[in-house]
């Protein structure tokens, strides 16, 4: 059933079809007119026509009001003002499904501050019914209820008690006149035939409640227990979970997510519905209240006959996890306050009272900063180097992981390499690392599967395997101006725009001179891709250079360096990665050509993995007002680049939607960047 809060009630029946798939039938109406709903549950009636419980008021209409009398639209006069008395009732609607119909089964009087609902387990698991939230008292009602026992007879013969109705604890300092509205119940089942509610109050004090059952009779309810649980942030409801815990979506601030530690409350302030009606047979004080519902109207006596407690922290709940929520917000500044960002943030006040808080929004996905280390200078680049070595590659197998992890770190300065061990903690190496510290390193990466590594500074290559040190020099006065390395293949570029290649012989594990060419410009960036899966090298590499073209060369063995393709770019490229990406069906692995350009944009475009041409419809985006810088990183165990410029970025295929998403990272700007892999950070 979905009730308006005026009017209108509709009841969807849900079958399905042959193939098991949901179908949802024509609405049937339930509306009832100048009518306002409270709330509406739906009541477990076991294999009987289906019952909704609704909480509603009919108010009404203009001519009644004006026409007065005795009775007016079926309402009793007021004794006191002569004004028509109007009630909020407790309706049953049931839907016959014989019949495809619904009708308004039966209704009872309810408190007139009632505002909330909650289905009682019913047919074998419960007595059914519902328990009725209002102020200072929590009511369970059902058709087929039957008086509650008599612990004190009442002298006076026209006052009996036909109410199951618990008050509930107060705080010590809440005013006596004035009440504590009910605002929110749940019923959550433990096992068969077993259950208990939870009740939470506007003040944010959540009760247990328990029925008593019948000892001879388990559908019949004899009592009521109200019982302190904790006090939370009120909530707009509350979720238990079968696991032991309870999400509180808040009303004002972050949502929370608790686990009980205890729910038997022995020590705890506890009301019951014996003491309710003791109360209410025994008073004496006023002859004309005999109405259970005038008893129960009035805060004071509320505050009489329910015990006190003083506020205390988590007794019986312990808070695991809380939920960002920024509702309400009060106010908002969009502006660029910090000094050293690009973007604008977003400045907002939330929440109320003691929760209120100013909060801070950036654009962008958020990022975990797991440590934070001084330099002694700027560096110029990092990288990092996967430990190869065949005690690691054992492990791995041993652990059928194929995941290799990272054994250094290297820093890049202006005249200087900063060599980094990654273990149970990071140390700094010296000349046993075999690198040449002395220098800045353009290219690094580990060779083959025994342990070696290569680097590759200005002045040449070096090889570093099993300890030693083999190095390769320039020819003459020229210098290298960029490199780039995989684990079989390196790639470097001279000044004058020669480009020379080394690939490492498996044989013999040394790395070679293969193949030198002059590209005939300047070359200012390069990427010599990866190796896939099953392949022994990358066939393709990716040269920028300063005219402002970028050209794929092959690396097949008989066509090394030949030009496979090339594409005019709108301006100079900063750095280059061609990264294999998986297809869109499960299909081949694409090849993906991602280039950063110094004028602050990018470019991504595919490359035909087999003959190495570059598509001619690239994807153009603006990153920001620096040089953008590009590398190739692991995220959700899938490949993805990281975009660094005047903030850094992350570029990622989208496999299910078949798209690539290119979001920013809510993080501050970032010159340098590489992944990094290890036991404890699988994806950094």
């Amino acid at each position: 059933m979905i009730s308006a809060i005026e009017k209108r009630k509709l009841v969807y029946v849900l079958n399905r079809d042959s193939s098991g798939t949901p179908t949802i039938a024509s609405p049937l109406e339930a509306h009832r007119s100048r009518t306002i709903t409270f709330d509406t549950v739906g009541l477990d009636n076991g294999y009987d026509n289906p019952i909704f419980a609704s909480l509603e008021f009919q108010y009404l209409d203009y001519d009644s009001l004006v026409l007065g009398g005795n009775v007016v639209g079926g309402k009793k006069e007021d004794e006191e003002d002569g004004m028509p008395q109007m009630e909020k009732q407790l309706a049953y609607y049931e839907l016959d499904l014989g019949l495809n119909h619904v009708s308004r089964r039966w209704a009872t009087t309810s408190h007139r501050t009632a505002c909330c609902l909650a289905a009682v387990p019913g047919g074998a698991d419960g007595p059914g019914g519902v328990l009725i939230g209002g102020e200072d008292y929590i009511e369970y009602v059902h058709e087929t209820m039957s008086a509650p026992p008599q612990s004190v007879t009442s002298t006076n013969p026209n006052k009996k008690a036909t109410k199951i109705i618990c008050a509930i604890p107060r705080r010590k300092l809440h005013p006596a006149h004035k009440g504590v509205l009910v605002t929110t119940i749940t019923v959550h089942r433990q096992k068969k035939s077993k259950f208990f509610a939870l009740a939470q109050s506007e003040l944010g004090d959540v009760y247990k409640i328990t029925l008593t059952l019948d000892p001879s009779d388990k559908t019949v309810v004899r009592g009521m227990i109200v019982s302190l649980l904790d006090t939370l942030p009120p909530g707009n409801a509350l979720n238990i979970s079968k696991s032991g815990m309870l999400f509180l979506p808040a009303e004002f601030g972050n949502h929370v997510l608790y686990q009980f530690e205890r729910i038997d409350l022995e020590d705890a302030p506890t009301c019951t519905s014996e003491e309710a009606t003791a109360a209410y047979l025994d008073d004496e004080s006023n002859p004309k209240i005999w109405e259970e519902a005038k008893f129960y109207a009035s805060s004071e006596r509320a505050s009489k006959l329910a015990c006190s407690f003083t506020p205390t922290m988590l007794q019986n709940l312990r808070k695991i996890y809380e939920l960002d929520n920024l509702a309400p917000a009060t106010s908002i500044l969009v502006g660029e306050l910090a000094g050293n960002e690009v973007s604008p943030q977003i400045y907002t006040l939330n929440g109320r009272g003691p929760r209120s808080t100013l909060r801070i929004l950036r654009h962008g996905a958020a990022v975990t900063e797991l440590a934070v280390s001084d330099l002694p200078g700027i560096p110029g680049a990092v990288y990092t180097i996967q430990d190869n070595t065949e005690e690691a590659m054992a492990k791995r197998k041993n652990k059928k992981n194929s995941r290799a992890y990272d054994k250094y770190i290297v820093v890049s300065f202006a005249d200087a390499t900063l060599v980094l061990s990654v273990g149970d903690t990071v140390e700094e190496m010296g000349k046993e690392s075999g690198f040449l510290t002395n220098a800045p390193t353009l290219a690094c990466s580990a060779l083959g599967h025994d342990g070696g590594i290569c680097q590759v500074h200005p002045a040449g290559v070096r090889h570093i395997h099993k300890g030693r040190a083999k190095q390769w020099h320039c020819p003459g006065l020229k210098r290298i101006e960029c490199a780039s390395a995989n684990e079989s293949q390196v790639i470097i570029a001279l000044a004058g725009g020669e480009v020379i290649y080394f690939e490492l012989d498996p044989i013999s594990g040394n790395l070679t001179e293969s193949k030198t060419k002059d590209v005939g410009a300047d070359v200012c960036s390069l990427d010599v891709g990866t190796v896939q899966e099953g392949r022994s090298r990358s066939m393709f590499a990716c040269v920028g250079c300063r005219d402002q073209t970028m050209r794929v060369v092959s690396l097949a063995p008989g066509k090394l360096l030949d030009q496979k393709s090339s594409a005019a770019l709108p301006a100079r490229p900063h750095s280059v990665a061609l990264q294999y990406v998986p297809g869109s069906d499960g299909g081949a692995d694409e090849a993906i050509l991602t280039v950063g350009l110094d004028d602050g944009s990018s470019l991504r475009a595919g490359v035909d993995p087999v003959t190495g041409a570059i598509s001619s419809s690239p994807a153009k985006r603006f990153l920001g007002a620096r040089p953008v810088s590009v590398s190739r990183i692991t995220l959700e165990s899938g490949p993805a680049t990281l975009l660094l410029s005047s903030r850094p970025w992350i570029s990622r295929p989208d496999v299910a939607g078949g798209t690539h998403v290119t979001a920013p990272l809510s993080y501050a700007p970032l010159d340098h960047g590489c992944s990094f892999t290890s036991e404890a950070i699988r994806e950094g």
